[in-house]
Parts: C-alpha cells; structure tokens; sequence
C-alpha cells in the first residue's frame, strides 16, 4: 500500500519536495531561527538548525500515517473531527528525543502540532485560546484506531536517508499518543516561559509551513486559504 499525503501525491514524494523547498529558502530562516532558540535557551549552529528543520519537515505529516485517515484519502471516508498533527506531534516529540536535547524536541513537536493553525507572519492565531486545550485535543484524537504498518518504514528510511540518523520508532498505542498529546498541550500553555513559546514555535513555523505549501504543489483538491500570503512569502525568499 502506498503512504499518502493527499490524493495522488505519496507521503515520501510530498517529504521529498519539501525537502527541496527548504535547501532553497533556508538561507533567509536560519539565522532568525537561531536567534529565536537562543532566546530560549538552546544553542544552535547552522548545521543543527538545517538538521532539525529536515526532521520536522519528515515528521510534521507522520500523522496521516493513521489507518482513518489512509482510509479518508483512498475511499473517501470521514475523518470524525480526528486532525492528523496530534499524532504528527506525538511521533514528533518521540523521535526528536533521540536527536536533540529535551527543549528542541519539546519546541519541535510544538512546531508539528500547530502546522496547520492559521498562521501569518508568526502570528499563532490560537496558541492561547481554547485549541490547546487537554479537553479539545482529546476530542480530536478520539477517533484515533492506529497507523498503517507503512509508516514505520517510511520514517526509519526517511531519517536514514535525509538525516544520517537511525531511529527507534514508537510504538503509537492510542492511549500513550493521548497521554503525551495532552502532556504537550498543557506545558504549552501553562509552563513559566510559555510566552516566549509564540515567538520560538512562529519561527520555525513559517519555514515549515511555506514547504508545505510548496511541497503540495502537485497534488489534488484545493489550496490552503492562506496561499497568497505563502506565495508572496516565496516570492521574497527566491
């Protein structure tokens, strides 16, 4: 069975132009990204920060790896509410762990989460509103029945192959993804220097989200709502 990312683009083609978007902006964001993790405390130099946007950017859709959501792509079934960042996040926070230092991966996973929050210019629209809350997470995931055996693969030989990295993938049973989901939505918002999580996770934001729009480019149904503002985005980076 083929991994997919939308209809009629795979979750490895999808990955791979992401991948070749970034190595074309990258330039611009990785300095503001090394002021922004230092502004947190976490020292970064050029080469990690390359090597932590390449893992989101393999990471940020690992989530639809989830059995409802292949089945959504392929035959058209309802998602239920069920938003495949949750999971992204939970393999995010999971894999990151084994590649950086507690606070990146805790950033990082953060990043994943709020992918597809409406976004401009970093501004998270609902980082400090109710979507992060333990209540609304577990209404998304509860339609949760696991991933396809697919995924497994895919990211042990995305990490190989983009990152040098052999990784030890988790095992998402749906309570442990709800658990650290709902772990990850609460330090989010309630920890001491939460507030400086805006400015962090928008930095890292922007970048991602721009691949992802420029990854996308070939696949089916509708662009973002957001597309002008990422295509004018583009267009001043390139």
């Amino acid at each position: 069975m083929t991994l997919l990312a939308f209809k009629g683009q795979p979750l490895e083609e999808h990955v791979k132009a992401m991948l070749q978007a970034w190595n074309e902006v990258k330039g611009k964001y990785i300095p503001s990204i090394i002021r922004a993790m230092k502004a947190y405390g976490v020292e970064l130099s050029r080469e990690k920060v390359d090597r932590l946007m390449r893992a989101l950017i393999i990471l940020h859709d690992s989530g639809k790896g989830a059995r409802i959501y292949q089945d959504y792509l392929k035959d058209g079934e309802k998602l239920g509410g069920f938003r495949h960042e949750l999971v992204s996040a939970y393999y995010a926070l999971k894999i990151l762990s084994q590649l950086f230092e507690e606070r990146t991966a805790f950033v990082g996973s953060l990043v994943v989460m709020l992918h597809h929050e409406p976004i401009l210019m970093g501004q998270i629209a609902n980082f400090d509103r109710d979507s992060l809350s333990a209540e609304v997470t577990l209404d998304k995931l509860r339609n949760f029945d696991g991933v396809v055996s697919e995924l497994d693969e895919f990211l042990r030989k995305s990490f190989k192959k983009y990152l040098g990295a052999d990784v030890e993938v988790p095992n998402a049973e749906t309570g442990e993804v709800v658990r650290t989901v709902v772990e990850l939505s609460v330090k989010a918002r309630h920890l001491p220097d939460a507030g400086k999580l805006r400015l962090i996770v928008g930095a890292l934001l922007i970048p991602l989200v721009l691949c992802d729009y420029k990854g996308a480019e070939d696949r089916e149904g509708e662009t973002p709502k957001f597309a002008e503002v990422l295509e004018a985005e583009w267009m001043g980076v390139v």
